[in-house]
């Protein structure tokens, strides 16, 4: 056997290159000797006398004829490859059709099979909800930026700060000699506590606090708020559950992202409101504006305009505005997207202004 390969330098059994027939005939072709060849074959591959080289020369000119006369009219289109391909009898295809038998696509089973219909469904039954509120029916096509830029407004003009202001508080602590007092260690009520006795030396630390009343394991909470502020619009953002803690998974004993931003966000609509003397603890958008199960809205009150935690776990919420109720798909934009109703109403219906 003799191949069609230019010898490789090295010894090496793989060809340097593979190029076109030339023009020369046979003699150009295989002026080396086979020996010359190092290709990984036995005995019986190698020709040891004349007759088995005149044989395989003879064979060669058969093929390079054959070659001659199907490209004896190149200006013709039965030159090109394509049309070759196309004018080969069926007989040609008759074992490679046996061998890869044509069978019917089965529909996908797989989740993406079905995210799409999903998609569409819960765009639908957004499109209800929203016609109760504008009749701009495409608005629905900014919906996917909007979300976008309040996530990443969130990440930047809350939980940045905050945690540089956690960071900055935790160090005067250290300095101030109490070290055991570190946000994210000490207990809520000892940081209330040091809050009220320290506030002329550490004025912002009253704030922090209000961000961390939620769940008594701080730890937790501090971790996961430092996590969700890394990267643009929250990427560790994760609607029905939170991040690992300590090498464990999340369980419902911890609260999810979504209760960790909502309660963020209202309390930093709390710090922008001006203070109310029926709310003295400060939470005075939270007081109006926000209600959590067990505790149900009065739907029956006109002025109620809230955001309403109807579930924790999986966390959905409502949106109460002039006795209706405004309930947009479940899942992970349900919080966002009610977010943003809320302010669309307040910039559309009442004229910019809350309360």
């Amino acid at each position: 056997k003799v191949s069609g390969f230019s010898p490789s330098p090295s010894g090496s059994p793989y060809p340097t290159s593979i190029g076109p027939v030339e023009s020369g005939g046979l003699r150009s072709r295989y002026r080396s000797s086979p020996i010359m060849y190092n290709s990984p074959t036995g005995k019986e591959d190698y020709m040891t006398d004349l007759k088995a080289l005149d044989t395989f020369l003879r064979n060669e000119e058969e093929k390079q004829h054959r070659v001659q006369l199907g490209n004896s009219d190149s200006s013709s289109p039965s030159s090109s490859p394509t049309f070759w391909n196309y004018s080969r009898s069926m007989a040609d295809y008759a074992q490679i059709l046996r061998k890869f038998q044509y069978q019917l696509a089965c529909r996908s089973q797989a989740p993406s099979a079905h995210k799409d219909e999903a998609d569409l469904s819960s765009k639908q039954a957004a499109e209800e909800v929203w016609a109760r509120v504008t009749m701009n029916r495409q608005l629905l096509d900014h919906m996917d930026s909007w979300t976008a830029k309040f996530r990443n407004w969130i990440n930047e003009t809350i939980l940045v700060p905050l945690v540089q202001e956690i960071e900055s508080v935790s160090t005067q602590l250290r300095r101030m000699g109490c070290p055991e007092l570190q946000i994210g260690e000490a207990s809520i009520s000892s940081l209330k506590q040091v809050a009220l006795v320290k506030a002329p030396l550490i004025p912002t630390l009253n704030a922090i606090v209000q961000y961390l009343d939620l769940t008594p394991n701080q730890e937790y909470l501090v971790e996961r708020i430092k996590e969700l502020s890394q990267g643009e619009c929250m990427s560790s953002f994760r609607w029905n559950r939170g991040g690992d803690f300590k090498g464990r998974k999340w369980d419902t004993d911890l609260p999810t992202d979504s209760s960790i931003i909502m309660h963020i966000f209202c309390t930093y609509l709390d710090s922008r409101l001006p203070p109310h003397p029926k709310y003295p603890d400060g939470k005075t958008f939270t007081s109006q504006h926000f209600i959590q199960t067990p505790d149900k809205p009065d739907t029956s009150n006109e002025n109620v305009f809230c955001i309403y935690q109807s579930s924790i776990n999986p966390p959905h919420y409502e949106l109460i505005y002039q006795r209706h109720i405004y309930n947009l798909p479940k899942g992970r934009n349900n919080m966002f997207h009610t977010l943003l109703m809320f302010l669309y109403i307040i910039k559309t219906k009442e004229s910019g202004m809350l309360g």
